[in-house]
């Protein structure tokens, strides 16, 4: 797994929020997958409409790590001013100044969402593969997820299907 520690500034994300059940080591990749393919242009022009530019990539928030519960929320979104959401049309979650793990990801990652026609099998991608690892090298460091806050997926614009494609997952951590 290639990650680094980094400290990263207080941020806030505004989107779109699903509550989905937990099924596969804590997640629910098929949900999740459904989710994005039925993002519609109307609603990624109104997220790309309140972005900051802060982190320009689009993310995935999920706080499925908080292992107490049946249900986990996952939220499609982007990097905003908390004063520019209208609450009526958008979740916001903030961030807190924090420590992450910063996993890079390399690798075609729209296999989640092809995988939704019945008659392929699921193949998870490079992103899934990362977040159901058992162990997490940054623990024999003193450091441990921080389940406080959720995990963050970043997805740069680009080929999502290229073999090449970057993406991260920023895993909140603490030391103990």
């Amino acid at each position: 797994m290639n990650y680094k520690i980094e400290e990263k500034a207080a941020f806030a994300v505004g989107g779109y929020l699903q509550e989905m059940p937990k099924i596969e080591k804590n997640e629910n990749f098929y949900e999740i997958s459904h989710f994005w393919s039925n993002l519609t242009e109307n609603k990624m022009n109104q997220l790309m409409s309140v972005t900051d530019g802060t982190i320009q990539c689009l993310l995935g928030i999920s706080d499925s790590n908080k292992a107490q519960r049946e249900s986990f929320n996952y939220l499609i979104g982007t990097s905003v001013k908390p004063r520019d959401i209208k609450m009526d049309s958008l979740d916001l979650i903030q961030f807190p100044v924090s420590d992450w793990a910063v996993v890079e990801c390399v690798g075609a990652i729209s296999a989640g969402v092809t995988a939704l026609d019945d008659k392929q099998p699921f193949e998870p991608n490079t992103l899934m593969k990362s977040k159901m690892q058992m162990s997490a090298p940054w623990n024999n460091n003193g450091l441990v997820e921080n389940t406080e806050l959720p995990r963050v997926e970043l997805y740069p614009m680009g080929n999502m299907e290229s073999e090449d494609y970057r993406c991260e997952l920023w895993i909140p951590i603490k030391k103990y």
